[in-house]
């Protein structure tokens, strides 16, 4: 196993790793929308934590050597039910059709608005 550990996503705030590669598969830590130079949420709203949320996920994807076109599955914890409209139009911005399978959940996540994990495989196996 290859593990992940890139400045452009979070660093872990707990026993977890950012990610690892293992059988040609990028599997991603879940990703709140913080900021990886701050480690603090970078907006306090919905949008702008899932948006930053999917860039966390699209950073350790990469360093582990795919993209989001490569995505094999997407798991998204949100706190609100109300969210999804807003979770659909904001995903379709960031994810390549055709879209891998997707669970979402409502969740209590704390302070934060959304949580992300996925797994992907290497581009090239």
């Amino acid at each position: 196993m290859e593990w992940i550990n890139t400045s452009a996503a979070p660093a872990p705030k707990g026993a977890y790793s950012q990610g690892c590669v293992h059988n040609g598969i990028v599997y991603v830590a879940g990703q709140l929308g913080l900021d990886p130079a701050t480690g603090e949420p970078a907006s306090p709203d919905f949008e702008g934590q899932l948006r930053q949320a999917l860039l966390n996920v699209k950073s350790v994807v990469e360093a582990g050597g795919s993209d989001l076109a490569h995505l094999l599955r997407v798991n998204v914890y949100l706190t609100d039910e109300g969210q999804f409209p807003m979770l659909n139009e904001i995903y379709a911005q960031y994810i390549p059709q055709p879209y891998p399978p997707r669970t979402a959940r409502v969740v209590k996540l704390g302070p934060y608005a959304v949580e992300v994990d996925a797994a992907a495989a290497v581009i090239g196996e």
